[in-house]
C-alpha cells in the first residue's frame, strides 16, 4: 500500500514537471506574426509581407544578434528555385526587402556563423 502511494506520488510529481520541461527552449509562439521553426537551440520566425521577408532569431526567448551570421533564403515554388541574401537589419532581424514569398512555397533559411557552422530552418508558406 505504501509502495502504491509512493509510485502515484512520483508519477504526479513527474507530470507536474513536464509542462516546464517542454518550455525549456523558450516559447514557440510567434512574436512578430510569422511562422516559427526550431532548429537545435535556435528559433527562427519567418515573417512575409508586401515589403519583403524578415527572419527573427532567438534562443530561449533571448534575441540572437543577426549581424553574427551570413544568411540566405531559398524559395521553391512551382518547380522554380529562387535565392536571395538575407541581410542583418538591426537586433535579431534578418531582412530581404522586396522579396515576394509565394503562396504554398517551401522556404529554407540557411544561417552560417563565423566558424562556418550551418543551421537550416524549413518553412511552408500558406
Amino acid at each position: 500500500m505504501n509502495f502504491n502511494k509512493f509510485t502515484i506520488g512520483l508519477a504526479a510529481a513527474a507530470l507536474a514537471i513536464m509542462p516546464g520541461a517542454s518550455l525549456a527552449h523558450g516559447s514557440m509562439k510567434p512574436q512578430h506574426g510569422g511562422l516559427v521553426q526550431m532548429t537545435g537551440e535556435t528559433m527562427f520566425e519567418l515573417v512575409t509581407g508586401p515589403k519583403g521577408v524578415d527572419v527573427y532569431l532567438s534562443e530561449e526567448d533571448e534575441p540572437i544578434p543577426a549581424a553574427a551570421y551570413t544568411a540566405k533564403l531559398t524559395q521553391t515554388a512551382a518547380g522554380k528555385k529562387t535565392e536571395v541574401a538575407l541581410k542583418a537589419a538591426g537586433g535579431n532581424k534578418l531582412s530581404a526587402p522586396g522579396f515576394k514569398a509565394a503562396k504554398g512555397a517551401k522556404i529554407v533559411v540557411a544561417l552560417i556563423d563565423k566558424s562556418g557552422a550551418k543551421t537550416f530552418a524549413t518553412f511552408q508558406t500558406k
